[in-house]
């Protein structure tokens, strides 16, 4: 792991090590690109405010690096650099992630475990019952794993999305939104209860659900002239849409 703030606590460096990842600490935007092309990283948490190279200009670098496709981006934004959140995600960040940094929070978007943060049974990590079976499946198939709506399935256990059974590469924050949609299929979900059951807090731009939402869109095919998936509900939210048998 690389982290790109010279504010990082170090009790998150201790959490990334003593789960068996190496861990890189640098001051400026210029020495992460520097160490980003010597270590190869397979996850960095990069500042907005960096001196020398900004954090969203680093964003950026890293994405155009060739062989960086995969490497999971996280923008870390403080109080004051919300506004950045939307510049971000569209430079290329895989989440936007609050400061001061919530251990629990970073490991679970950078895909490592989170020790005690297990959910009541029955419970959602979101908030909210599961589902007792796949959507559109039988009580025959029912799985509390796996939420199933037309073509798209979503198997909370392996952090998989397969669009007509061909896995398709969604971001940690993206694989959130779109289960708490799938979850609720059919209803339209407000945008504040989307930014709480996602983000932790309503209290941010409304542009950072929107690209997130545009981008998951296209990730699971759905285009601008024919959408499918996600319907947007002016003015209320967003709504993942059941298909008509």
């Amino acid at each position: 792991m690389l982290v790109a703030d010279a504010e990082v606590d170090d009790t998150l460096v201790a959490a990334f090590a003593a789960r068996g990842a190496e861990v890189r600490v640098v001051g400026d935007g210029a020495l992460a690109l520097l160490e980003a092309g010597r270590l190869a990283p397979s996850v960095v948490l990069v500042g907005a405010n960096l001196p020398v190279v900004d954090g969203i200009g680093v964003v950026r670098a890293l994405r155009a690096m060739r062989g960086r496709g995969e490497v999971t981006i996280l923008f870390g934004l403080g109080p004051d650099d919300l506004a950045q959140a939307a510049d971000g995600l569209e430079a290329g960040a895989s989440a936007c992630v609050a400061k001061p940094y919530l251990v629990a929070e970073v490991l679970a978007l950078a895909g490592l475990p989170a020790d005690g943060l297990g959910t009541a049974p029955g419970a959602s990590a979101l908030g909210g019952p599961r589902p007792a079976a796949r959507l559109g499946g039988s009580a025959a198939e029912a799985d509390p794993e796996v939420l199933r709506v037309g073509a798209v399935s979503l198997d909370i256990g392996a952090h998989q999305v397969r669009v007509d059974g061909v896995p398709v590469a969604v971001p940690p924050r993206e694989f959130r939104l779109l289960r708490v949609l799938l979850e609720r299929a059919g209803r339209v979900v407000p945008r504040e209860s989307l930014l709480e059951l996602v983000w932790g807090t309503s209290q941010m731009d409304s542009n950072t659900l929107a690209v997130h939402v545009r981008r998951l869109r296209r990730r699971l095919g759905d285009t601008a002239e024919t959408p499918w998936s996600i319907e947007s509900v002016r003015g209320v939210g967003y709504r993942y849409r059941v298909p008509v048998s």
